[in-house]
């Protein structure tokens, strides 16, 4: 992952925790055009060993229990490359490693059917 890629999810990872919650529509209607973050996140899902994992994973579950439409699509997009990352590092026996996805996916799991 480059300098760059990185410096983009980390910046989507605090503008987040500083939202106030009367900006939440209009900032998720905004990530969906944020194609180089779209990028750069798929690229952090696809490293199991990056730093950059767990916080990805714990906000994609924020967004996704928001219950902002948007930011739920936004969440949505990314479940079928977590899930094949996840059987992927599964199959490898490095489990250890995919801790976060497991609960992301079960977190998202539990909103939808419990």
């Amino acid at each position: 992952m480059f300098t760059s890629e990185k410096g983009a999810v980390e910046e989507w990872l605090s503008e987040f925790k500083t939202l106030p919650e009367t900006s939440l529509s209009n900032y998720a209607t905004n990530l969906k055009d944020k194609s180089s973050l779209v990028s750069s996140l798929y690229k952090v899902i696809q490293e199991p060993q990056s730093e950059l994992l767990e916080p990805v994973c714990h906000q994609l579950f924020e967004f996704y229990r928001s219950g902002e439409e948007q930011l739920l699509r936004f969440t949505l997009q990314f479940l079928p490359e977590l899930i094949w990352c996840y059987l992927a590092v599964s199959a490898s026996r490095n489990v250890h490693s995919s801790g976060c996805i497991e609960a992301l996916l079960l977190g998202v799991y539990n909103l939808v059917c419990i």
